[in-house]
């Protein structure tokens, strides 16, 4: 029996063509559907043809079309577990984080708040996980209460910045290629309301007892980074500091076509914005924002980050939030940011695995050839 819901497409202000974003054809980047039904319908009906519409491989076909992007708008979503219902629709696998960086609450299976950073701080273009050897390969994102202003989720393309830099700039593209970037976090032992990460049993510490004692507790801690990086130091404040050297010039395997994909450009914003462009790049807020490194250590020319987040903010497109929405964005296509807000505002993401999305260069498996991998495998 044919479904009485549709997903037709539609246009709204700031998309792009994917053809000036560096594709050999021309659609709209995103692309924007709308569920519309043709008799009144209840979420299950939503959920079986939203899964139809997933099993056929269609919506797959337009998300690569459309470069790695689709917002379906109007669908029933009044809390997080129909979200993570409805999500689970793409039959993906459940990607389970390592190392994670922001604050997140779980709500539903597979559903947690995105980065509960303070509203008055916007987060940069970065893929999702890029400065981990362990990453999603795709994203799903929906806002239960969308902000009174403000608050949009803007998007650009990783294949245009790839390009871009690559065109404006071929000398940094090369030091890229060959070097990958170097990635430094430091987690303290309290659990912080930020942009750049909780604390060290927030992010590696899901197995540290409370009856462990500190011994203890560390080794933990230490077997669940050696998952993704060997290198890394204790302070005697009973912080860690963990360095991560990745690809950030990849291969798109879908289309065939060079990717960035990394946080170079989230961490160098965050730079800029408090202030922390110089050593000791102790920022405004007291803590520390250093920017990445190439790969050995040498520091990234300022033209050059300056150069790569211009390009990105400049290539966005807003989404504007609206109840009912879910997006689902192609991780190593398609970089995401947030904008500062005001009002309630409750976004909701879910982080999705598909193995042999991404490929590599001969000097980014060079790179990768040392550095662990060993990612969790969650149950859906």
């Amino acid at each position: 029996m044919a479904s009485k819901i549709s997903f037709e497409e539609f246009n709204f202000d700031g998309q792009l063509s994917t053809r000036a974003l560096g594709f050999g054809w021309d659609s709209r980047f995103p692309l924007a559907l709308q569920a519309v039904s043709s008799e009144p319908a209840n979420l299950p009906d939503y959920i079986n043809a939203l899964s139809e519409f997933a099993k056929s491989g269609k919506v797959f076909d337009l998300v690569r079309e459309h470069g790695g992007a689709v917002l379906i708008r109007g669908l029933p979503i009044n809390n997080p577990h129909d979200y993570s219902d409805l999500a689970h629709t793409f039959g993906l696998r459940a990607h389970e984080e390592v190392g994670r960086p922001p604050l997140r609450t779980v709500l539903a299976p597979n559903v947690k708040t995105a980065n509960e950073g303070p509203p008055e701080l916007p987060i940069w273009p970065h893929n999702e996980y890029g400065w981990s050897t362990i990453n999603p390969a795709w994203l799903t994102f929906s806002a239960i209460v969308p902000a009174e202003a403000g608050g949009e989720t803007p998007i650009n393309s990783s294949i245009q910045l790839a390009a871009e830099i690559k065109r404006q700039a071929p000398e940094f593209y090369e030091k890229l290629l060959k070097k990958g970037v170097r990635y430094v976090y430091r987690y303290g032992k309290q659990d912080v309301v930020s942009t750049t990460g909780t604390s060290v049993y927030g992010a590696y510490g899901q197995h540290v007892l409370p009856t462990d004692d500190e011994e203890s507790a560390r080794k933990k801690v230490e077997e669940e980074v050696r998952r993704h990086s060997n290198d890394f130091e204790w302070h005697n404040d009973g912080s860690l500091t963990v360095t991560h050297v990745t690809p950030i010039i990849r291969i798109h395997k879908e289309t065939g076509l060079p990717a960035w994909f990394g946080n170079l450009t989230s961490a160098w914003g965050r730079s800029t914005h408090h202030g922390a462009t110089e050593p000791p790049f102790r920022g405004d807020d007291g803590s520390y924002h250093p920017p990445p490194q190439y790969g050995d250590g040498e520091q990234i020319e300022k033209k050059h980050l300056d150069l790569a987040l211009s390009i990105a903010e400049n290539s966005q497109v807003l989404v504007k939030w609206e109840k009912g929405d879910l997006v689902l964005l192609d991780n190593y296509a398609v970089m995401h940011s947030r904008s500062p807000w005001k009002g309630q505002r409750q976004v909701l993401a879910a982080l999705w695995d598909e193995d042999g999305r991404i490929d590599d260069f001969f000097e980014g498996k060079k790179i990768l050839e040392r550095r662990p991998r060993r990612p969790i495998i969650a149950n859906s």
